[in-house]
């Protein structure tokens, strides 16, 4: 079977994606067509050298769509190792063309791209956050990496970032957990996007992190500016942290530095934040998945220092501290 073939199945996608608004119609094409790809290229390797297929890839948002099934399938055959035995890598016939029956291999890619999705849902939204980033670190110790520009950042256990080097700017979109920006200074803008919060800066070391329920920007040397959607910019000296609560005031204050960046060295220490706040860094840090039932215990404040290199401990004694009980769940989530 060849993609450029499939053209009952095309019109059927375009039928379902027709009502979705129109950046949601575009992503479920490419969606579709990634997936339909996946298909001919599992059974036949040989076809990724295709025009066909070349040109398609050539654009970068089908490459990335096509990027994120591949990886999706191979979490898949994992998880569902029987599902893939039925779907395998077969030859090619010489010297005639063939087809694939449509709906069984484009069933069983998608079954499997769905189910992988779920898993990532309830099991591992880490993993999600790996699929959609240019640079992700798994679940566990900070790791050190370096960007295209020259810049270098430290990124969080279980974080992920995206990075755009353009001609006029430097584009870092922070997805989830924290980094540390150590920027190169070529004279063009390099900002780092959080949700609605915009950091911007030249050349300078400062540290973003998503704290779940708020944000915190911490400038170790030189200047930034941090402006959220519509609200007016906010510049911080060295030695001083912004923080940024949903539907609260930024707050700035001086900090020490080598305790509020010593999270890159393993060691985070915290001052009255929500053990919501709290549980999330130690998630990202191997703890597991950690559901809070109760939102008076989510926003109980507590101050300390934990080791980010054994979060599961770490959370036995913050429960003995805090007076609440752990309870595991199926597929390693953890009950509070």
């Amino acid at each position: 079977m060849r993609f450029q073939d499939l053209t009952q199945d095309q019109r059927q996608d375009q039928r379902q994606v027709a009502s979705r608004a129109p950046g949601e119609a575009e992503a479920a094409k490419r969606e579709a067509e990634a997936a339909r790809w996946l298909v001919d290229l599992i059974a036949d390797p040989a076809a990724r050298q295709d025009a066909g297929f070349q040109a398609w890839a050539g654009d970068p948002a089908n490459a990335r769509a096509f990027a994120t099934a591949e990886k999706a399938w191979d979490m898949a055959a994992d998880l569902a190792p029987d599902l893939a035995r039925e779907f395998p890598r077969q030859e090619r016939p010489v010297g005639r063309s063939w087809r694939w029956p449509r709906l069984l291999p484009a069933g069983l890619a998608m079954a499997a791209l769905a189910l992988a999705g779920i898993w990532l849902d309830q099991v591992r939204p880490d993993l999600r956050l790996a699929l959609l980033a240019d640079h992700a670190s798994r679940a566990g110790a900070a790791q050190a990496l370096a960007l295209s520009d020259g810049s270098r950042l430290v990124l969080d256990g279980g974080s992920a970032l995206d990075f755009a080097d353009l001609a006029d700017g430097r584009q870092v979109t922070l997805l989830g957990g924290a980094a540390f920006f150590d920027v190169a200074k070529d004279g063009r803008p390099f900002t780092v996007r959080l949700g609605r919060t915009t950091v911007r800066a030249l050349g300078t070391r400062f540290a973003v992190r998503d704290c779940g329920g708020c944000i915190e920007v911490t400038l170790e040397e030189g200047r930034v500016e941090v402006a959220t959607d519509g609200g007016v910019a906010l510049a911080l000296e060295p030695g001083q942290q912004l923080r940024q609560v949903a539907d609260g005031p930024e707050r700035i204050r001086a900090v020490d530095l080598p305790a509020a960046l010593a999270w890159r060295e393993g060691r985070y220490t915290f001052y009255d934040a929500p053990l919501r706040d709290v549980a999330g860094v130690l998630e990202r840090h191997g703890a597991g998945a950690i559901f809070i039932r109760n939102p008076a215990l989510a926003g109980r404040t507590i101050s300390g220092s934990i080791d980010l290199g054994d979060a599961p401990a770490e959370l036995e004694a913050l429960a003995e501290a805090m007076g609440f009980r752990i309870i595991p769940l199926p597929g390693g989530q953890l009950l509070i």
